[in-house]
């Protein structure tokens, strides 16, 4: 057995022996205390004295010289010191613990544990600090966990062993860790792009460093650090789903706190190489590469013609139906992920659906042509192809969407293979061909030609035929008439021809038998045509459309060249009369040339030239840049082509459109009305005349006005809000109303198109800002705030809460609807002595003093609220309280009766009545009677009984004075029926029958146990004893005393009710219920426990001992409510207390699965057991969240695929108590992969990939191959794509992959077939044959197959595919001169390709005859050719020459060209050209062809003199023309009789010319050939126009209509220039063009002359003579007309307004319809003197001007008024004197109201007259001053004239003591002398502060002092004397009283009260 450091058992019984041996020697003695021993030195096993280094120490068996080793660390020894002879207790040190380490760290704890030190050791203190806050612990084990820690902060633990002696330390050890920091907070996706995912969150409590931030797509996991709380993870996969982890790292950079994750997938990227695979004439097929990154589907959606579809699929391909033959589609394709909503960037791509195949061909032939025509296909078309073939060289042309075509030169009797072909779009998209065979007619002559023809001859020869004729029969027909003739010549000249007509002439030779005919021999041949006739001309902005007249004969074609100056272009029409010239700049001058061309489109007629411009195209980015209340500001972007200057017009849509012309891009339209909706158009304008092109439209509606003059109705609860607006219009108003209060805040708004607005439901009293924003469009704008108050409610009813004999206290509620409302007062009102008073107050009551006692008052009270608004008065009266009787007495006037006294009260008034009621000392009433008199008897008392008798003044019901009160007493009787009665659990209630004698009292007393616990005396027949213990019984005693005697006892007794019980709880299972409760205080003697479910009794525990606190229900019912009461008894009482709960339900059966798809799992369970299953429901909690049910069932979906999904089912029982959960875990199915497919197939292998949605790591796929019908090859993969090999060549296979998860969870498998690639041909040769034909061989691949074919791939000329089994091919029909690339592969079954041999060859050119034309030039020519329709030239060589040999060349021309011009040639000369093709090692020569240049164009045409029948014009000679040949031809159109006008001169006037017409000139130069030079136009030249006739005016305000005769020679295209100006030149003229004979102008000056002209102005703006005339506007009212009446003693009124609009001479006035008139020349005020005070008038004013005058306005006005008449003479007033005042009644007579209504009267008071006759300084002077001797006069009181007229009852009374304002009507001393004076006011003015009369600015007279008044004596001083002798008679009397009473009570002691002690 071994114990601490390996010591055995017997080794530390020995050592304890010694030890004790030792101890038993050891004392502690003087010289081994501390003072005298030297200091010890401790290791943790040695034990050293210092500076006793020779002294023996020893312990045990251990000693040693100075020290001792080989002790146990930290174990207590006796250590004996012999040199000492004395021992002490020594510890020795612990030894450091052993492995300090942290296994373990949360957010706010770290965990360690050490290995325990060798020797001994008592505990460990652990100490830790993160550098600020240290703490320490001790423990016994060798571990603790530290808690209570901050996250991701360091923390340095030191742990240290303490010895036995639990003092003594060892070493500490050690270590440092952080915390786990906390998880971030608020982690989410801020943005994602196709490579990038933005984050963001918020730091975690405590501390952290940085964070990591670890993101991952399920293959690739990257990590990155940032001291940030976002990052921006960019290089992402696009398409992926990255689940994305944030982890707070603590400042060690290891310490990591809990992740927090989120996900997102990336946007896909764009798919590549969209292209369209297919197409026909109902479908579109596309395809395209699968985009970088990841993609779950494609979205595909098209649009063209009137289809708009989209389709989603998951394939790289797809071909889209139901389409529209030769329509274009636009078709966009989105790459969507995987979550099927991230959508990348669409890429797209337009095609052409085939034209349909044509139909009902009709054929027509000659010797050299055929006629076709044919029936569009159905769909679109943009073009017809027409290509024809003799089995030579292969022709193709355009038929330009025509439905026939002539195809011409052919080749007699040749049968030729003609193709018709439908195309699409600009000739690209081409149709199924239509093809047919037809024959020309055979050759019918030899060498027959035609030398010569003009429009009316053709000169034909030829060659003798082989062998003998006699002469030739020459026949010539055109179509109509045949006409024939016979020659012996070998040619003929056949005259009277039609022009432009082809004649088929043939020649044939006769027999000298002369019947004898050969066979024929025929040519055809037109004759020139004709020049055109009548051209029209209409444009476009890129098209020019001509029509004209076909010139007599026939036409085949018209050529048509136009030039801008720059390119010259030439198109054909097909023999339509009309052509469209498109592809145009607009706005642009073109010259146009038409030329007839016969039917051999080479024959062509004498050309017509003219010019023409297009119409400028339309303006571009119209936009809206500035709109204010008046203004529109635009800008644009200039349009495409040429554009002079831009018209702008505008209109509301209600008036007419207004323009203007800029040619700046921008402008600001003004005087534009306030929200209006303007519609506004841009034009684009060029040329003269001006040529508009089309309008771009903007709309925008102006600005609104601010609303203005906002106001108000207001009601309690409304508010009715009204404004107008200053101009324009709105679409509606938006009202806002608030109000902002810390009791009520509001806030609302309302819509409405009308100027009103009602807001109801507001609150009373309140001021309300309201702002009204008018809205039109998208503009608004608001009105100034504006402040209304609603009106108060009225208060509540007014409350009388005190009333006594001098005041009333009043009292109301808060109006209804204002508590807390700001600014609300009260004014209070009530009559006193027939006067009425007002006051106010600020608090719901008042105090009306000085009152009269016993008097009727009637109160009103109304609320006054914000803005001074008042609400409805409410009112209410009352008499004042009168007095009390006086001098009281009672005495008994027998057994029964007693008689009562009193004298009257103060003020006693004669309908006063007396209450008096006699009462029994227990206050019952005895009687009650009311009389007159001041005494009564009451009668009927019983005898030995106290009554208390009362007596109260009566002044009306209600209205009583304070009581008076005396008594009597007669004898009490004993109570009877006494009981007692429980009242709750510490009272009872005793009753009892006692006397009706109010002497009466009862002594009541509570006893328990023999023991009186208190006792209290009681007038009533009722007493409670409060404060008892709860269910005890106690006894009552009960006496009746009288005057101090008790009557007999009365004994009852009774319990209090027992408490019931307390914190009642009620705690459950499934199947029990436990009770318990805690017992309330006091006696309980049992309790009974019972059980109810649905109100019946299910269980009970009856009589349970009063000491039971718990009682439990068993085998109940799971889920159910159960209701528990515990009643406590005591005596016959219980007290019931009651709680209810409910069982747990149990838990449902376990949960099965019944299906599962990729996002859905359905789970079901059985019900639970023992429940009403109507009361239970499930909760269901997945990680979709929680859901309940009434089920059993319930689908999980919205599930991610292939994942497992937990789900937990518990039963929901009553009050949502929960059983157990049952659980379930399973897998959904997964996706089945997508878009399988190969990316590489070679001979022996495949390379399959796939798509897997919403991808999983622990999916596997399974991937199987077979070959017929049994698998060859099964693997399992990890990745999405594997790659199968050892498979044969050229064979078929088939794929099948199925996605399988971690649970072996299948998809539905997906198969795909694909055949490996055959190997390749060899021994390829190529070998030319002709210019169409190379043929090719080559040898066979390995492992070749029967059913191998060779695919042969045609590159470059043109491209095409082929299909051949054997191994040598002709490929025939190549284009010509080209470099063919053949590439043969090998094809399989399926059409796989193996790898491609490929080899090169040129075919042999084809030679071109080019065409050589001087395009109109003098001094170049244009070699031109056509490229080969299917061949292909390298270079060209071009050769030009003259008379004179070689000009210039050889030039050579690369493949592109089609043209070379030669430039600096010579005016007028022939010029031959030579092309040579080049291609590879071949090339062909053409022939020669020839042409000559044209002559130089005259100088500009200057238009020197137009009058109305004439234009006078000339021209500059043609430049370097001499030498030369040449005229001028001049001409005008329309003509005018004279055709071409031929000259050699340079100038020309064309007379007899119509007035206002345009014409056009134009000049050519007439050369050699005669060849005409460019044609030098002077286009719309007009003659001027004839002047307009009868020109008159009418003048108004601001306008005049003008109107006049049409000139003579009047044309629909005239307009007419109306001018005018202000004529004194203040304003820029102005002008209008009017297409009527009459005009309003508008928007002039009123009171203006104004010059007007009208101007005939044709159509290109030619002016004729203009027509003047003058006038002048009539003059503008004036504005806002206002006038004042002020208060003056003239009598006037004075007018001001604002100026009139324009001009004016002066004002003219009139008083009441012209009574008095006044003219002035200035503005804007006038006063009208001389008339009468306080009158009203109607006065007008009309502006006057040079013309006529303006409307009159008219404004009614009421002058002011003045001081009164100062009044007649007071020496009749009627005045009445008393002792301290004295009255009069104003005479009617001395109230003059002349000057104004009388509205007050005032009296002043005097009992010393001044000298100064001026009184008005005394109007504000008071009682109090004069009292004070400050005045000698003041105004005593004033009444209200108005508001109370006069009447005969009426009185003014001095010295009533009333108040008015700031004026005291203060009583006068009697006895005395006084005057007064009447002040009589038409205007009463008050001081703010003091309320006095303001002598300034008030209107008033005064009289002067009336006769004196005299006061009688107070009648009072002479009842002072009876009074006093009378006062001290009562003292004597009362002190007499006061005695008697006194000597009574020493003499009879009265009994104490009852002291009531506690009862507990």
């Amino acid at each position: 057995m071994k114990l601490r450091s390996g010591v055995s058992l017997w080794t530390l019984l020995v050592f304890t022996a010694l030890l004790k041996n030792a101890r038993a020697e050891c004392h502690l003695e003087e010289n081994c205390t501390a003072e005298s021993l030297t200091t010890l030195r401790k290791t943790v096993t040695t034990e050293t004295t210092v500076t006793l280094p020779n002294c023996s120490l020893s312990t045990g068996n251990l000693s040693g010289n100075g020290s001792i080793t080989h002790l146990t660390p930290g174990a207590v020894y006796q250590i004996n010191f012999h040199c000492r002879n004395c021992c002490k207790e020594v510890t020795m040190k612990p030894e450091k613990v052993n492995n300090l380490d942290v296994t373990d760290i949360t957010t706010s704890s770290i965990f360690l544990n050490w290995t325990k030190p060798n020797g001994n050791s008592s505990f460990y203190r652990v100490n830790w600090t993160d550098g600020t806050k240290t703490n320490d612990t001790n423990v016994t084990e060798t571990y603790i966990n530290i808690t209570d820690l901050t996250a991701g902060v360091q923390y340095t633990v030191n742990v240290t062993a303490v010895g036995d002696d639990h003092v003594t330390e060892g070493a500490s050890v050690s270590v440092s860790n952080y915390t786990k920091p906390e998880r971030v907070g608020n982690l989410k996706i801020t943005g994602f792009t196709t490579s990038s995912i933005s984050l963001n969150w918020t730091k975690p409590n405590g501390n952290s460093s940085s964070y990591r931030v670890q993101y991952t797509d399920g293959t690739e996991t990257n990590n990155t650090s940032v001291t940030q709380t976002y990052i921006n993870i960019t290089d992402l996969t696009a398409g992926a789903q990255y689940t994305v982890t944030v982890t707070a790292v603590a400042h060690d950079g290891l310490t990591e706190g809990t992740s927090v994750s989120v996900s997102q997938y990336t946007k896909p990227e764009v798919v590549r190489n969209l292209t369209v695979s297919d197409f026909t004439t109902s479908s579109i097929s596309l395809n395209w590469t699968k985009p970088e990154g990841n993609s779950s589907f494609y979205r595909v959606q098209w649009t063209g013609g009137d289809i708009h579809d989209s389709v989603n699929v998951n394939e790289t391909f797809v071909v889209i139906t139901g389409l529209t033959a030769g329509v274009q589609y636009t078709i966009s394709v989105t790459a969507v992920a995987l979550d099927r909503l991230t959508e990348g960037q669409s890429d797209a791509v337009s095609q052409y659906t085939k034209p349909g195949e044509i139909e009902n061909v009709n054929v027509s032939s000659s010797t050299t042509s055929i006629s076709l025509s044919w029936t569009p296909p159905p769909g679109q078309v943009s073009d017809y192809k027409v290509e024809w073939d003799n089995s030579g060289t292969p022709m193709t042309r355009f038929t330009s969407n025509e439905t026939s075509a002539l195809l011409s030169d052919l080749i007699p009797g040749t049968n030729y293979m003609i193709t018709i072909t439908a195309v699409a779009g600009p000739n690209k998209t081409k149709g199924d061909g239509r093809t047919l065979s037809s024959f020309t007619k055979p050759e019918v002559v030899r060498n027959l030609t035609v030398t010569n023809y003009t429009t009316s001859w053709i000169f034909v020869n030829w060659t003798e035929p082989e062998g003998n004729s006699s002469f030739y029969r020459v026949q010539w027909k055109d179509g109509n008439v045949s006409e024939s003739d016979n020659v012996t010549e070998a040619h003929k000249n056949i005259t009277n021809l039609t022009p432009g007509v082809r004649y088929n002439i043939t020649v044939t030779a006769v027999a000298g038998d002369n019947h004898t005919e050969g066979q024929n021999s025929a040519v055809s041949h037109y004759t020139k045509p004709g020049t055109i006739e009548n051209i029209n001309v209409s444009s476009s902005t890129t098209s020019i459309s001509l029509s004209w007249t076909p010139p007599p004969g026939q036409v085949s074609d018209y050529k048509v060249e136009w030039n801008d100056g720059e390119t010259p272009l030439t198109r054909f029409t097909s023999n339509e009369t009309s052509a469209v010239l498109s592809g145009l700049i607009p706005g642009t001058n073109y010259m146009i040339t038409i030329t007839t061309v016969a039917g051999d489109n080479q024959t062509e007629g004498e050309p017509f030239t003219f010019t023409y411009i297009t119409e400028p195209a339309v303006v571009k980015d119209l936009t809206i840049t500035k709109v204010t209340t008046t203004s529109v500001s635009l800008n644009w972007t200039k349009p495409e082509g040429n554009a002079d200057q831009y018209r702008i017009l505008w209109t509301t849509g209600e008036n007419p459109f207004r323009n203007t012309t800029t040619t700046e891009t921008s402008f600001t339209i003004r005087d534009l009305f306030p929200g209006f909706q303007y519609n506004i158009t841009v034009t684009a304008v060029v040329g003269q005349p001006p040529k508009e092109g089309g309008e771009t439209l903007n709309t925008t509606f102006t600005r609104p006005d601010k609303p203005e003059n906002i106001s108000a109705v207001p009601g309690t609860d409304d508010l009715i809000i009204s404004w107008t607006l200053p101009r324009g219009r709105v679409d509606d108003y938006v009202v806002n109303v608030s109000h902002e209060d810390p009791s009520y805040s509001y806030s609302n708004s309302t819509r409405t198109a009308d100027t009103t607005a009602n807001f109801a439901d507001l609150y009373p009293g309140r001021i309300f800002a309201i702002v009204v924003t008018a809205v039109a469009g998208d503009f608004h704008n608001s009105s100034d705030s504006s402040s209304f108050a609603t009106v108060p409610t009225p208060p509540g009813s007014i409350i009388f809460s005190q009333r006594n004999v001098s005041s009333l206290h009043v009292e109301w509620t808060t109006p209804v609807g204002m508590e807390g409302a700001p600014n609300i007062s009260y004014h209070i009102t009530y009559q006193d002595d027939g006067r009425e008073i007002g006051t106010d107050s600020t608090d719901n009551n008042t105090e009306l003093s000085s009152l009269s006692s016993g008097t009727f008052y009637n109160v009103t009270v109304q609320t006054v609220g914000p803005q001074n608004l008042t609400s409805t008065i409410v009112h209410n009266s009352t008499f004042t309280l009168p007095h009390p009787v006086q001098q009281l007495e009672a005495r008994p006037k027998n057994t029964t009766s007693i008689t009562v006294e009193w004298t009257h009260p103060q003020e006693y008034k004669s309908y006063y009545n007396y209450s008096v009621q006699t009462y029994y000392e227990t206050g019952a009433q005895v009687e009650s009677k009311n009389i007159s008199n001041n005494f009564t008897d009451v009668t009927g008392l019983e005898p030995g009984s106290k009554y208390n008798i009362s007596v109260t003044t009566i002044a009306a019901p209600g209205s009583e004075s304070t009581v008076k009160w005396t008594s009597s007493y007669t004898m009490p009787k004993a109570v009877t029926n006494l009981t007692a009665d429980p009242v709750n659990t510490t009272a009872i209630r005793l009753t009892w029958i006692g006397q009706s004698n109010p002497n009466l009292s009862y002594l009541v007393e509570v006893l328990q146990d023999d023991v009186v616990l208190g006792n209290d005396s009681t007038v009533d027949e009722t007493y409670t004893f409060y404060s008892l213990e709860p269910g005890n019984l106690y006894i009552f005693y009960v006496y009746t005393v009288v005057a101090g005697v008790k009557s007999a006892r009365e004994t009852t007794q009774s319990y209090t009710m027992p408490e019931p019980v307390h914190n009642l709880t009620a705690i459950g299972s499934t199947t029990n219920l436990t009770v318990s409760w805690i017992a309330g205080s006091g006696k309980v003697s049992s309790y009974s426990v019972l059980l109810c479910k649905d109100s019946q009794l299910v269980k009970n525990a009856t009589d349970l001992s009063n000491t039971t606190t718990n009682k439990t229900f068993m085998d109940l019912s799971p889920g159910v409510l159960y209701l528990v009461k515990v009643f406590t008894k005591s005596g016959n009482l219980e007290n019931p207390a009651n709680v209810s709960n409910a069982t747990f339900p149990n838990p449902p059966g376990p949960i099965i699965v019944e299906s599962q798809t990729v996002r859905s799992i359905k789970f079901s369970w059985p019900l639970p057991v023992d429940m009403n299953h109507s009361q239970c429901r499930f909760n269901v909690s997945s990680a979709n969240g929680h859901n309940q049910t009434q089920n059993t069932w319930f689908l999980l979906d919205n599930l991610t695929s292939g994942s497992p999904h937990n789900i937990s089912v518990v039963t929901v029982g009553v009050w949502n108590y929960e059983s157990t959960a049952v659980t379930a875990e399973n897998y959904t199915r997964p996706y089945s992969v997508t878009n399988l497919t190969e990316t590489e197939i070679t001979t022996d292998a495949v390379t399959l990939v796939w798509e897997q949605p919403e991808v999983r790591s622990d999916y596997t796929y399974l991937v199987q191959v077979s070959n017929g019908s049994f698998d060859i090859i099964s693997k399992n993969e990890s990745v999405t794509n594997t790659t199968v090999s050892e498979l044969l060549s050229g064979s078929n296979f088939s794929f099948t992959v199925t996605t399988r998860t971690a649970d072996g969870t299948k998809a539905d498998p997906v198969t795909v077939s694909y055949f490996t690639r055959p190997f390749s041909i060899s021994g390829l040769v190529a070998e030319t044959l002709n210019t169409t034909a190379i043929n090719l061989t080559w040898m066979k691949p390995l492992e070749y197959k029967d059913d191998y074919k060779y695919l042969i791939k045609t590159t470059g000329c043109p491209s095409k595919n082929t299909t051949h089994a054997e191994e040598m091919v002709v490929i025939s029909g190549l284009q010509s001169g080209t470099k063919c690339t053949f590439c043969i592969s090998v094809m399989a079954a399926n059409g796989i390709e193996g790898k491609e041999n490929c080899t090169s060859q040129y075919t042999r050119p084809e030679p071109r005859l080019p065409s050589i034309s001087s395009n109109g030039s003098n001094s170049s020519v244009v070699v031109s050719w056509t490229r080969p329709p299917k061949g292909n030239i390298e270079f060209y060589k071009v050769y030009l020459n003259s008379t004179s040999g070689f000009l210039d060349g050889p030039v050579e021309l690369n493949t592109n060209d089609t043209f070379y011009q030669f430039e600096n040639l010579s005016a007028g000369t022939l010029y031959s050209a030579i092309l040579i093709t080049c291609s590879g090692p071949f090339n062909a020569s053409s022939e020669y062809v020839t042409n000559a240049t044209f002559p130089n164009p005259p100088g500009p045409i200057e238009i020197q003199e137009k009058m109305t029948s004439s234009i006078k014009f000339n021209w500059g000679e043609a430049p370097q023309m001499s030498g030369r040949s040449f005229h001028y031809q001049v001409t005008i159109k329309p003509s005018q009789g004279g055709g071409n006008i031929t000259t050699t001169a340079t100038n020309h006037t064309f007379a007899s010319l119509p007035s206002g017409t345009s014409f056009n000139i134009s000049v050519v130069t007439v050369g050699v050939w005669g060849f005409v030079s460019r044609r030098v136009y002077r286009n719309m030249v007009t003659t001027r126009p004839l002047s307009v006739r009868n020109l008159t005016e009418t003048p108004g305000e601001v306008s005049v209509a003008v109107n006049w005769t049409r000139p003579d020679e009047y044309k629909e295209s005239y307009r007419y220039n109306v001018t005018w100006q202000r004529s004194d030149g203040a304003n820029n003229a102005s002008t209008k063009i009017q297409s009527q004979t009459e005009v309003t102008i508008n928007n002039l000056d009123p009171g203006s002359s104004y010059n007007i002209s009208v101007t005939t102005k044709t159509s290109d703006g030619t002016l004729g003579a203009p027509i003047t005339t003058s006038t002048c506007t009539k003059a503008s009212p004036v504005k806002d007309l206002t006038c004042t009446g002020p208060n003056t003693t003239n009598a006037k009124v004075i007018l001001h307004w604002t100026k009139p609009n324009g001009r004016y001479s002066g004002f003219t006035i009139r008083v009441n319809n012209g009574e008095i008139v006044h003219t002035t020349g200035t503005c804007c005020d006038h006063a009208v003197s001389n008339l009468l005070h306080n009158t009203v008038y109607k006065l007008t004013v009309e502006t006057q001007s040079c013309g006529k005058p303006s409307n009159p306005e008219t404004v009614s006005c009421k002058t002011g008024i003045t001081n009164p008449p100062r009044p007649n003479s007071c020496q009749s007033l009627d005045v009445k004197e008393e002792h301290d005042r004295f009255s009069f009644k104003i005479e009617h007579s001395m109230l003059n109201s002349s000057n104004g209504p009388i509205t007050y009267i005032a009296v002043l008071v005097t009992s010393d007259a001044p000298e100064n006759d001026d009184l008005k300084e005394y109007l504000g002077k008071t009682y109090t001053e004069w009292k004070e001797k400050k005045t000698p006069v003041y105004l005593a009181t004033a009444t209200n004239s108005i508001a109370k007229p006069q009447s005969k009852e009426d009185r003014i009374v001095v010295g009533n003591g009333s108040k008015w304002k700031g004026y005291t009507n203060g009583a006068l001393n009697s006895n005395r002398e006084y005057q007064y004076a009447i002040a009589i006011f038409t205007g009463l003015e008050l001081q703010q502060q003091e309320g006095l009369v303001d002598i300034n600015s008030s209107l008033v007279s005064i009289t002067g002092f009336c006769p004196v008044v005299k006061l009688p004596i107070d009648p009072a001083v002479i009842g002072i004397a009876v009074g006093a002798t009378l006062g001290i008679f009562c003292v004597l009397f009362l002190v007499l009283i006061g005695f008697i009473v006194y000597w009574k009570r020493i003499s009879k002691k009265e009994t104490s009260d009852i002291q009531i002690q506690s009862m507990r």
